[in-house]
């Protein structure tokens, strides 16, 4: 017999329930992610935009919390600025249970009703690429991924409340510890009419980058051309800060520019990401990771030439929110 649920919104006292929750739901498929008390603390309730009304828990009769979603407005395709039309469910977590379907298709309704209310006319799921705006550094592919291929669970929930497959995604890694640059004639001859800058990025990136990496050090390294000297492309990292506890600070994440159509300055992106990552290595990262959607060939291929290997491999979903009746749940 199914239980009668209650949702409500996050209040100050409930992280103790929001770790259980996350550790539960990614523990029944095999997942080692970890959210606690502390990381939420530190990196998704104290970001400017983080709204309790957009994280919502289900409640059993006796008071205790089973699930949980967290939603609002995605950011555009460059994670510059929030989107016009487009929502986000950044996480949905139930502790394995018997009404889990019910539990799911509850949250889901009242988020998706609660976007389309404030004017949304689309709903992404769960994380998506560059929109994402939560959970970076922390859930699985940084929360850019979409739904892990080996959350089997989610999946059927997300399909069972009207999400269709939108976008394949892949995770991309690349060790630091054997890294050597790509090297033939182009490159060499790239390398002596270039050279690399890096930058601390951290104040001068767009508003909305900087806040949602505030938990993050970021870094940009540029491609300078010789004689004059001017800027040709840009490279962007990031990686948690150390000082916080139970995040990968070892592993940087690449932010992909856009891979330029012509050969010469595909050649260029490849050799200032190359170097980046050797500067990266002596400082003794230990990885680099990068999440693309897989159907983009041209990002496969340099990524590929740069000894990236996929480690995980993901799918985004998404949900029309045009049929949605007006009724609260």
């Amino acid at each position: 017999m199914s239980n009668v649920w209650s949702i409500r919104s996050f209040l100050n006292t409930d992280t103790p329930s929001l770790a259980h929750i996350w550790s539960d739901h990614h523990s029944a498929y095999g997942s080692s992610s970890r959210c606690n008390a502390s990381l939420w603390d530190q990196c998704i309730l104290s970001k400017a935009y983080f709204s309790p009304d957009q994280l919502l828990l289900a409640i059993d009769a006796n008071g205790e919390a089973h699930g949980l979603i967290h939603f609002g407005t995605a950011l555009d395709e460059d994670g510059k600025n929030l989107s016009g039309d487009t929502g986000m469910i950044h996480r949905l977590c139930i502790r394995p249970h018997i009404d889990e379907d019910g539990i799911a298709n509850l949250l889901m309704e009242k988020a998706c009703q609660l976007l389309k209310s404030v004017g949304l006319k689309r709903c992404l799921a769960v994380g998506a690429l560059e929109s994402s705006s939560f959970y970076l550094g922390i859930a699985e592919g940084d929360n850019r991924m979409g739904v892990s291929a080996a959350d089997q669970r989610l999946q059927n929930w997300l399909i069972s409340g009207r999400f269709q497959p939108c976008i394949p995604t892949e995770c991309w890694e690349v060790s630091l510890d054997s890294f050597r640059p790509p090297m033939d004639r182009m490159q060499i001859s790239i390398r002596r009419a270039c050279t690399i800058s890096r930058v601390l990025d951290e104040y001068q990136s767009n508003w909305w980058i900087s806040t949602v990496l505030g938990h993050c050090d970021q870094v940009r390294f540029s491609l300078v051309s010789r004689g004059p000297d001017r800027t040709e492309m840009e490279v962007m990292l990031w990686y948690p800060d150390a000082t916080i506890r139970g995040v990968d600070s070892t592993t940087a994440r690449l932010k992909l520019p856009s891979i330029p159509e012509d050969e010469e300055n595909r050649e260029r992106l490849i050799h200032l990401i190359a170097e980046s990552l050797r500067q990266l290595q002596a400082e003794r990262k230990r990885a680099v990771r990068v999440v693309a959607s897989a159907q983009n060939t041209a990002c496969t291929r340099l990524l590929q030439r740069l000894n990236f290997r996929t480690t995980d491999h993901g799918m985004i979903y998404a949900r029309d929110l045009s049929g949605i009746a007006g009724e609260s749940v």
